[in-house]
């Protein structure tokens, strides 16, 4: 699908892609607890169109918590593979529901590499329209994973399944610590692994790296 937000500019785009290792290392976990839940059995790997493992992605644009997600999502597969066409939004505009977190939308990019798929649905934008839908296949995946004992609550976004393997739903990063703050401020932190707005996304995206 394409996408009517615009682009993100080349400076926040480096910045997300691009974290120092060394900031990494010393972030570690950055005080985020594993959101790693381990498929139980034995069942079968999820790969993408190429074929290889494949991490889909359920969110919305209007979900403020999805919008603290997306920060590490892109870090991580920063790390294994190329972003493309990656777009700007901000979540809702409700004021009772962490408004305007802002972020990016997997909505009109494209995601390349020689280790991993990824596949990504927004069911809908910013303001709660329906935006993309997912396949029977993805919402198989959500249908039997999207809930306990992977989640505390049936349906949840975000969601996430890395290759079949790990299932991690909700956010890391809680939205509220990116209040008021502009993508460029944000990304601003990322060089700063004493920025408590760096911690939790670095750390987050740590452990969505072990996972992959």
């Amino acid at each position: 699908s394409s996408s009517s937000n615009p682009l993100a500019p080349a400076s926040v785009l480096a910045a997300v892609t691009g974290v120092s290792p060394s900031v990494s290392s010393t972030i570690g976990a950055g005080g985020v607890a594993d959101p790693l839940e381990a498929i139980s059995g034995s069942p079968a790997a999820l790969t993408g169109s190429s074929g290889k493992p494949e991490v889909f992605y359920l969110g919305a644009e209007y979900c403020p918590y999805c919008a603290a997600e997306r920060w590490s999502v892109v870090i991580a597969l920063s790390r294994f593979g190329t972003f493309s066409n990656l777009h700007l939004t901000t979540s809702d505009s409700n004021p009772n529901d962490i408004p305007n977190t802002h972020t990016f939308t997997f909505v009109g990019s494209s995601y390349s590499s020689p280790y991993l798929d990824f596949a990504a649905v927004e069911t809908a934008d910013r303001n709660g329209n329906a935006l993309q839908t997912p396949s029977a296949a993805e919402q198989t995946l959500a249908s039997t994973y999207d809930t306990t004992p992977y989640s505390t609550s049936t349906g949840g976004i975000p969601f996430q399944d890395l290759g079949n393997r790990y299932i991690v739903s909700g956010s890391g990063v809680p939205p509220q610590g990116l209040q008021g703050m502009t993508w460029q401020q944000i990304a601003a932190t990322l060089t700063d692994p004493t920025s408590s707005v760096a911690q939790p996304i670095i750390g987050n995206a740590n452990w969505l790296t072990a996972g992959m």
